[in-house]
């Protein structure tokens, strides 16, 4: 079943078009790759999936009402915020419309523990995020989008700063998730990703999709120009 459609999407930067006449779907319970070269066009189409901006023209459909979890570059995140991983964790259970002074219920705090568990990081559950590597940061930012319940979850590029070996160990958690969730990763990392992907899409102001990421993965191999 297809959980997301783009028709016809275009976004421009002023003058300047990011992504154009883009038409692909993620199918639900599926890994959906998102790979092409710096500036093709894949954040924007993050952004456009999340919905923190909306198509100039064209316009992306969900089979169904949904929750999304995001999850960004580890790299961006402040290390030196002071949060332990247990805190960073629970503020994905929260209601927006919470009150001052809200206290977590022992559901939230059972929803948190289950999600690190998840990742492979309930043993880390009291540490401070400065302690932890930018790999083991990324895994908690998953585990925050898994404690808010969410349907859909998207990534924009989770493998920066990563080697190859933490990236293809976050990729297998990734891979072990979507039997519960719709996930869409934007990635650098083209032979990792595409490597455990259901489908792909080559991003490059327009998108190219391709049911078998590995007809792709042999295209890019062979230096062909998309």
């Amino acid at each position: 079943m297809e959980f997301v459609k783009f028709e016809n999407v275009r976004y421009c930067y002023e003058n300047i078009c990011a992504v154009d006449q883009v038409n692909f779907t993620a199918k639900e319970n599926a890994i959906t790759a998102i790979v092409g070269p710096n500036g093709g066009g894949k954040s924007t189409l993050i952004k456009l999936l999340v919905g923190f901006i909306q198509p100039d023209h064209g316009q992306i459909l969900f089979a169904r009402d949904h929750t999304t979890g995001y999850v960004s570059q580890a790299v961006s995140f402040r290390r030196s915020f002071p949060i332990t991983v247990r805190q960073m964790v629970l503020m994905g259970t929260l209601d927006p419309h919470i009150k001052p002074f809200y206290k977590y219920t022992e559901d939230q705090k059972k929803t948190a523990e289950e999600s690190l568990m998840q990742v492979g990081l309930e043993t880390c559950i009291d540490r401070h995020i400065s302690q932890l590597s930018i790999g083991q940061l990324q895994r908690v930012c998953i585990a925050r989008a898994l404690a808010s319940k969410a349907d859909l979850l998207v990534l924009d590029e989770p493998d920066a700063g990563l080697d190859i070996t933490v990236t293809n160990e976050l990729y297998a958690i990734l891979n072990s998730l979507k039997k519960d969730h719709t996930i869409v990763i934007a990635s650098h990392h083209i032979d990792a990703i595409l490597d455990i992907a259901d489908k792909a899409v080559y991003a490059n102001r327009s998108g190219q999709q391709y049911p078998l990421p590995e007809v792709l993965q042999r295209k890019l191999k062979g230096g062909i120009q998309l």
